[in-house]
């Protein structure tokens, strides 16, 4: 009784203030009508030319190559120039040194020196070359300006430590070694943009049919509240349900604007990887995702086949490798240092002079002139033969003569040395180099674990992704007929609504379940391409299955 009361006064009761269904949809900001049908394939392609990410990666790599330059400098040879000009004034004791206590010198000088590392044993090359004009106010100097030249060259050769490898030619192999680390990084990291594109676009694939979804929602619930304002109007619905039917309309709304601005976010994500810059064109373009679904690996996994795949491809474990070996050349370094520093040296010169004879006589001849003079006189009377004036000899005539004569001198004149001798430096204690070589094995160790855990990481990776495909099918075929039959019963239930045999919130609640259903398969085959996209990477074949070669 109180039942069918309440049902009449609100028959009678004044419907209620009609809501505004028909609002635009919010505009997406920063998008023109202009629109970009885009494949998987092509995003792709485009994030490998345009990717900034992976310019960044390409100048590491030519930094890396720059390094080893730089570390082959090591090998470069050296040359000097020394050229000089002096004037020296040595105060002296002595008249036999320099008239008036001053030895006048005027020195010019012109030296060359040549060093070279050897590529053998640490072995190294030097070559010096030196000149020098001298002139001197020494009374006794016989050649007054004289030349002298002289060549040596010596080779210094470690026997123990530095020998097998020293500081600068293990910095050349860790460059070389961090050239290859650099490389693996590049393709590191270019697998990385190109499953983060792949995850992207799915989840703009997925995102769109989420709004298209949506959007149906809300075109079912428009039909259902024009349905319902007819049959207030005819009188066979009481007009309390027009108030349910809006407010389910305006809150079907608010989830498709929410979807929107999704859209955008997820669009904007992959233009971020796409785009070479802010100013491209394609941040005012609609991506229209081609693709639907990757078809993804068939057949039954082998998963100790996958997992010995992914551990044999994934370049992360190469990574660690290079770095091992990056390792094991610090460790040779380091045992190198701990041993005592012999070298051989060996060196052979030669040297050349030569210059213009002083007029004159020397002092020494020049004191005695007049004794000799006044004894031949005395030997004369007395019938007895002349004395000889006593002297030093004379300079071979070779000796006389220009920078050409002293250069003549210097390779034929049979003035050579060779040495041959050892030198010893032995630390009783190196405390740096055995603390160094206990570090890089500790730093093995730590590789070694790192290597395991990477293999783990591995482990679960390939498992997880293959059990993510398996669920994603059956979640897709469940998903699926979960959508046939919501529609078949949203069906149903609208032809009952329309004879009277049903109500307005059961046909609403039938539109949500199959809304619900869609929006379920969208989340399925969001999972599947997703999981087939982890496999990939996984397995290490993300570049070999979309045909990519890095270089």
């Amino acid at each position: 009784m109180n039942t069918l009361l309440l049902l009449t006064l609100l028959a009678q009761a004044p419907a209620p203030p009609r809501l505004n269904p028909t609002q635009p949809a919010p505009r997406r900001v920063g998008v023109d009508i202009a629109q970009r049908d885009l494949t998987l394939a092509q995003a792709i392609e485009m994030a490998l030319k345009n990717n900034l990410e992976i310019e960044v990666e390409k100048t590491n790599r030519a930094a890396a190559g720059e390094a080893v330059r730089a570390a082959r400098g090591y090998w470069d040879p050296a040359f000097r120039w020394l050229p000089s000009l002096e004037r020296r004034n040595t105060p002296t004791g002595s008249v036999l040194q320099g008239a008036g206590g001053v030895l006048a010198e005027h020195l010019h000088s012109q030296n060359f020196a040549f060093r070279q590392r050897l590529p053998w044993e640490g072995a190294q090359l030097n070559v010096d070359f030196d000149n020098s004009r001298q002139a001197s106010t020494n009374p006794f100097v016989s050649l007054n300006p004289f030349v002298t030249s002289r060549l040596l060259v010596s080779v210094t050769q470690p026997l123990l430590r530095n020998r097998l490898i020293d500081r600068e030619r293990a910095e050349l192999k860790i460059r070389r070694k961090n050239q290859d680390l650099s490389a693996l990084d590049f393709e590191l990291r270019t697998i990385d943009v190109i499953t983060r594109v792949e995850q992207t676009y799915w989840d703009l694939v997925a995102a769109r049919q989420d709004v298209s979804v949506k959007a149906d929602a809300v075109e079912w619930a428009r039909e259902q509240l024009a349905r319902n304002r007819r049959m207030i109007d005819a009188g066979a619905l009481a007009p309390v349900e027009l108030s349910a039917s809006e407010a389910e309309l305006e809150r079907r709304l608010d989830t498709l604007y929410a979807s929107i601005g999704v859209v955008t976010e997820v669009e904007n994500a992959l233009k971020t990887l796409l785009a070479p810059d802010r100013a491209a064109a394609l941040w005012s373009e609609e991506i229209v995702p081609v693709d639907e679904r990757l078809a993804g690996p068939a057949g039954i996994y082998d998963l100790r086949e996958n997992v010995n795949q992914a551990v044999a491809a994934r370049p992360e474990l190469r990574l660690i490798q290079a770095r091992q070996q990056v390792n094991e050349i610090e460790r040779r370094q380091n045992v190198e240092q701990v041993k005592p520093q012999v070298n051989l040296v060996a060196s052979w010169s030669s040297a050349g002079l030569a210059g213009s004879t002083r007029p004159g006589d020397n002092p020494f001849s020049a004191s005695q002139a007049a004794l000799y003079e006044r004894l031949n006189q005395l030997s004369a009377k007395a019938g007895l033969p002349p004395l000889s004036a006593a002297g030093f000899g004379s300079l071979p005539d070779r000796l006389v003569g220009g920078y050409g004569a002293t250069l003549s001198n210097l390779f034929s004149g049979g003035y050579q040395t060779a040495q041959v001798g050892l030198s010893f430096d032995f630390n009783l204690r190196n405390n740096t180099a055995e603390a160094n070589l206990a570090q890089t094995a500790l730093a093995a160790r730590r590789l070694k674990i790192q290597q395991a855990q990477l293999e783990q990481a591995i482990e679960a990776q390939v498992r997880n992704a293959l059990q993510a495909i398996q669920t994603a099918r059956q979640r897709q075929a469940a998903a699926q007929a979960g959508a046939r039959a919501a529609k078949d019963k949203l069906d149903s239930e609208t032809r009952l609504f329309q004879t009277g045999e049903s109500t307005n919130f059961l046909v609403l609640t039938r539109q949500n379940e199959y809304a619900d259903s869609r929006r379920r398969e969208v989340v399925a085959n969001l999972d599947y391409n997703k999981a087939v996209s982890r496999l990939a990477q996984a397995m290490g074949s993300t570049l070999r299955d979309h045909k990519v070669s890095v270089q």
